[in-house]
């Protein structure tokens, strides 16, 4: 799809158990969590997304495809979407989220993405109040029409893109010529209850 418009352990066999040389590492806790969750069902969905880094404090929108078949750009430019079709933000794969750069009346929500730093903390708040933390790891500019093998997967480890308009604004496309893509992946200690009321 093009980018947006703008064998387990030890088992027993006839009473022996596989030789120690065989058995595998056992997982570690972070990815027993991540399969207990995966048990769980799927992760609530997004409704806030917060960079503290760059300012941005964000209603999410649930969007899916536009007419040309892509990703869709969310309806408010102060709000950031969500693509519903693909991965929730902390389930397995790549979770997408995009946003405008500006408007006719002056810079949008992803106005400042380009400042981004490798480590900088990106915050999603899912609608059952609780959080994942991600941090940013790369980022890269592309022509607007690119199809990115990685983007919109549903499995692996799970991670978060960010896109925006970027480059030279064509106006008889009536797009900006490439778009920025911001690539997050789940931090050491990602996931947090919700808070406590009070």
């Amino acid at each position: 799809m093009a980018l947006v418009a703008c064998g387990a352990g030890a088992t027993a066999r006839s009473g022996r158990v596989d030789h120690p040389a065989r058995l595998q590492v056992s997982p570690t806790p972070d990815a027993l969590l991540a399969q207990a969750r995966a048990i769980a069902g799927p992760a609530a969905p997004p409704s806030r997304l917060v960079i503290p880094a760059i300012g941005v404090d964000a209603a999410v929108e649930a969007v899916g495809l536009d007419a040309q078949g892509r990703m869709a750009a969310p309806a408010r430019t102060t709000d950031v979407g969500w693509y519903q079709l693909g991965a929730v933000p902390g389930d397995a794969g790549d979770a997408v989220m995009d946003g405008h750069l500006d408007w006719w009346n002056g810079p949008a929500v992803f106005w400042r993405l380009s400042q981004l730093r490798a480590g900088d903390r990106v915050t999603v708040v899912r609608a059952d109040g609780t959080k994942v933390d991600f941090l940013v790891d790369s980022s890269q500019t592309v022509p607007y029409d690119a199809s990115l093998p990685n983007l919109f997967t549903e499995v692996g480890p799970p991670t978060l893109t960010l896109i925006t308009c970027a480059g030279a604004w064509d106006a008889g496309r009536a797009t900006y010529l490439q778009r920025l893509v911001v690539h997050a992946s789940l931090a050491s200690q990602g996931w947090s209850p919700p808070s406590s009321p009070g």
